[in-house]
């Protein structure tokens, strides 16, 4: 078995106008797509996100000729990023689970569940002035927003957990917002709330907000704060666990946390830590050091989707439900053939087809391809400008989604 084809295509799907600590999403969200053929007659698919396209075509050397079923040895020959290997990775299981005419999550081990519960992806929003989204196109610009966006996602997909994107508004707004989520949805009733202002808050301001919230018992408080030591510091003072993607999302940052005892639940990602193979040993890692394991998200199309999915449930040691980012993805947004991959109470059962269990569509692929092509999008900074001016960042900037840094704590 070896690869006769590589194919990588960046393409440009719609996004809503979604708030976040950096500003505004941008209209159009990019994304990498891998696409493998071997010479037995097996494809394999795989997506990370933008701008890898380069570097990926910089391993096509070594690629185009390799056995897909040897990946320890793939890895060792991949010159580039986790989150381009990632793809890679992605496309060679799924091929290789095919010819074993085995599901990837039961190619690579063994699946720990037949389905994974998810959580909630929820932000602050303009209304969508497309109209395009799936779900929730209308504003949610205060906490009472906010709450009806939360009814709609679990109206429609069933969750049981619920993540509020903060850090865009001034921390008592993020507090009011808790407090009616939590009115809504109350714990007895089986919901969970966790808070994520991607790292914008100051330890004195982590502290006062985890002691506000501690009444309305949160799941967890995903990166308050800025560092694996500013966790720390603020643990000192709630019994509330931290969470994190942003200061501990590659296995670098394992040693120091260990030392620092800052973060308790690691948002795992198979694009950030490099595969799903490394999915996998970072949950071996949760449980070596006794620390939970949950999931982040961004902007996935159907293959991410649907290789968290098998990450998971390959992964035993998951005991928060990850996040989700794929409600966003409108309806006709996707590159896989069927439809969209669907949740049912909350829930995404595992395909039982070999490998990935979805295919791509060539012609959605082309058609968002060709949207990546029109050119640069309108990043919607303009939409921002009649909002309280206590919102925008103390330096009077603003960014897209996709700008490189995080802000820094500036409440």
């Amino acid at each position: 078995m070896k690869i006769s084809k590589l194919t990588v295509t960046p393409v440009a799907t719609h996004d809503q106008p979604l708030l976040n600590s950096t500003g505004v999403h941008e209209s159009f969200r990019e994304r990498t797509i891998v696409q493998i053929e071997t010479d037995d007659g097996y494809t394999g698919a795989g997506e990370t996100h933008a701008y890898k396209a380069q570097e990926i075509e910089a391993n096509r050397d070594w690629i185009v000729g390799h056995d897909p079923q040897q990946m320890t040895q793939a890895r060792l020959l991949w010159k580039g990023t986790p989150q381009g290997w990632s793809a890679v990775e992605t496309a060679m299981l799924d091929a290789a689970a095919k010819k074993a005419e085995m599901p990837l999550c039961d190619y690579i081990g063994g699946r720990a569940r037949d389905s994974v519960e998810w959580a909630a992806y929820l932000f602050y929003k303009f209304a969508d002035e497309n109209g395009q989204g799936e779900i929730a196109t209308g504003a949610a610009l205060d906490p009472e927003g906010f709450v009806k966006q939360a009814e709609d996602f679990v109206e429609r997909y069933g969750f049981k957990a619920l993540k509020i994107k903060g850090g865009f508004f001034e921390p008592d707004v993020d507090i009011e917002t808790f407090r009616l989520l939590r009115k809504r949805f109350p714990k007895q009733d089986g919901y969970e709330i966790r808070i994520d202002p991607n790292a914008v808050w100051t330890i004195d301001t982590s502290i006062r907000v985890a002691k506000e919230l501690e009444q309305y018992d949160p799941q967890y408080l995903e990166d308050p704060t800025d560092s694996i030591a500013d966790h720390a510091e603020v643990k000192k003072h709630t019994d509330i666990p931290t969470a994190s993607n942003m200061c501990v999302s590659a296995f670098s940052h394992v040693k120091p946390n260990a030392q620092l005892e800052g973060i308790d639940v690691i948002l795992g990602d198979h694009h950030h830590w490099g595969g799903i193979l490394a999915y996998k040993e970072t949950g071996v890692l949760c449980r070596v050091m006794g620390w939970g394991l949950s999931g982040h998200s961004n902007n996935s199309l159907g293959i991410s989707q649907a290789a968290m999915l098998h990450s998971c449930a390959a992964t035993p040691e998951l005991n928060y439900q990850p996040d989700t980012h794929y409600p966003w993805t409108d309806t006709d947004g996707d590159i896989i053939k069927g439809g969209k991959l669907q949740f049912k109470d909350g829930v995404m059962e595992v395909p039982d087809k070999p490998g990935l269990g979805v295919e791509i569509d060539e012609d959605a692929l082309g058609t968002l391809a060709e949207a990546l092509k029109m050119g640069p999008p309108s990043n919607r900074k303009e939409m921002i400008l009649d909002i309280d001016p206590t919102a925008v960042p103390r330096d009077g900037s603003w960014t897209g989604y996709n700008f490189p840094n995080y802000a820094k704590p500036r409440w």
